[in-house]
């Protein structure tokens, strides 16, 4: 993979929560991993936005799905964004790993 594509999801972090700092959001800082309440209130904003795509798919309204699915994104990057700069190769890590699993590994049914 390149580097260019290596870099992408970190600066997508970085610029995420330059925006959400510029507009006066408090972002996640490393040191409040260890916040009982700072880390569930952003997974907390993560769930609502993946419920508001639910409803946007319940709802057949695709343009609104799309921009519910961005938010859900924008959010995920801008927490891991405040944990470290090493989300784009932990990803693709991730997927990596998740290739050498069987076909349907797990005995899950969905």
């Amino acid at each position: 993979m390149s580097q260019v594509k290596q870099v992408y999801l970190d600066e997508l972090a970085a610029q995420i929560r330059e925006v959400n700092q510029a507009s006066g959001w408090n972002i996640l800082q490393a040191d409040e991993w260890f916040d009982c309440y700072k880390v569930p209130a952003i997974l907390s904003l993560i769930h609502s936005e993946v419920s508001e795509a639910l409803e946007a798919f319940r709802d057949d309204d695709g343009e609104n799905f799309c921009e519910e699915m961005a938010d859900i994104v924008i959010r995920v990057l801008d927490c891991v964004g405040g944990l470290t700069d090493e989300f784009t190769e932990l990803v693709l890590d991730k997927i990596e790993k998740n290739r050498t699993r069987g076909f349907r590994h797990g005995g899950k049914r969905v």
